[in-house]
């Protein structure tokens, strides 16, 4: 294998290794599943497999050259696609390398594949990169044609995929000849945590392959194992639903999120305008540094006033994710026993939506907090809308 750090889901695995055993391999398969799952690293470890100088008890043995070229995607027969930003590109006809306007940003780009080297769960994530270009297709077509030496295996792997199909889905299009008619020995292996955005076309000419998450024990003693405190490893991997990337972000962040998450508590709770605005000033400011550990600071919310609904409705404390903070959650259940912790939550999902897709964060946050206080009050206020204060 060539990533010792990959949790290998067995059952999808053998089922693999055992159609290539028997010459049954599908010309296109659709890894599918949430995000974290380990889908990239199988479809590089699918592509080692059939790449192997030396298979070892039925695995690539991840030392020859061809299993160092895979894993840091150097390898001459595997052709990576993903999102890209559009750069210099002006035409359909030009080199998908156009989309890297500058030679920063290819070298970011470059560095992202280094992380996903030494990474397996790594999310590779390119700053404006919202489709899969149809440029990338293009040149697809050119190199699938091309032969290969000794007659080895040509690996597609087309990771985000269901980005083929937006906001356009001319990519998408574009593909469906190559799938339907590939060259022998060519191999699609398209990878999408949201298998639901891929059209009809291409999903029925591919052998789908669905990932679960993974259990939070396995994710629990893997954080202890990089040296996560027990309690805290607890915690994450509840808050991970089974996403291993997600949770090796939240270890790294774990406590600065907790911080800021008291804030945004407190200002649920007081008439203090000078509290409320430090909860914008955090929204604000993550939203400017990083978009993903703002949303990450959502969930974490949502989670613990989903604490206090479960605890409210069952006064059990055997489902409580924050588990170190269960005498906040039993306290406050019993201080606001009018509270609607469930509608809470709809007003914290609303004000997140609108704010990731760039809503004006004072007016979304001051709202969501004058709402959570109603229902926290027993006033079980409608989500806010726009058009509540603007005519849209």
């Amino acid at each position: 294998m060539i990533f010792s750090e990959l949790i290998i889901n067995d059952k999808n695995w053998q089922h693999l290794c055992n159609a290539c055993d028997n010459d049954r391999l599908p010309h296109a398969l659709l890894f599918h599943g949430d995000e974290g799952m380990g889908k990239e690293a199988h479809a590089l470890e699918l592509a080692a497999l059939l790449s192997c100088e030396n298979i070892k008890n039925g695995d690539s043995c991840g030392n020859c050259s061809s299993c160092n070229k895979i894993r840091t995607f150097k390898h001459e027969n595997i052709k990576l696609i993903m999102p890209f930003p559009r750069g210099s590109i002006s035409s359909s006809k030009d080199s998908p390398l156009k989309a890297f306007k500058n030679e920063k940003a290819f070298q970011d780009y470059l560095t992202l594949l280094n992380k996903k080297s030494d990474d397996p769960y790594f999310p590779m994530r390119i700053s404006g990169a919202n489709t899969i270009l149809i440029n990338s297709i293009r040149d697809l077509k050119r190199e699938v044609l091309k032969s290969t030496v000794n007659d080895a295996w040509k690996i597609i792997l087309i990771f985000q995929a269901e980005k083929l199909c937006v906001p356009s889905p001319a990519a998408g299009h574009a593909l469906l000849k190559i799938l339907e008619e590939p060259p022998d020995k060519t191999i699609f292996i398209l990878v999408s945590s949201n298998m639901n955005l891929i059209i009809d076309t291409i999903r029925s000419r591919c052998q789908s392959m669905f990932f679960p998450p993974i259990s939070d024990q396995v994710i629990k003693q893997k954080l202890i194992s990089m040296g996560q405190d027990s309690e805290q490893a607890t915690i994450i991997s509840k808050i991970s639903n089974g996403n291993i990337s997600l949770s090796k972000e939240l270890a790294d962040n774990y406590l600065e999120l907790i911080k800021k998450m008291y804030v945004l508590l407190n200002s649920f709770f007081t008439r203090e305008f000078l509290i409320w605005e430090k909860s914008i000033d955090i929204i604000i400011r993550l939203k400017r540094k990083d978009i993903y550990l703002l949303d990450q600071l959502f969930n974490i919310l949502i989670l613990f006033f989903r604490d206090l609904h479960y605890y409210a409705s069952t006064s059990d404390q055997d489902e409580i994710i924050h588990s170190n903070l269960i005498e906040k959650i039993m306290n406050l259940c019993k201080k606001y026993s009018q509270a609607n912790w469930s509608i809470c939550i709809d007003h914290i999902e609303n004000a997140r939506d609108y704010i990731l897709r760039n809503g004006n964060i004072s007016l979304m946050a001051i709202n969501m907090i004058i709402d959570i206080q109603q229902s926290i009050n027993g006033k079980n206020e409608e989500k806010f809308k726009l058009s509540d204060w603007i005519s849209i």
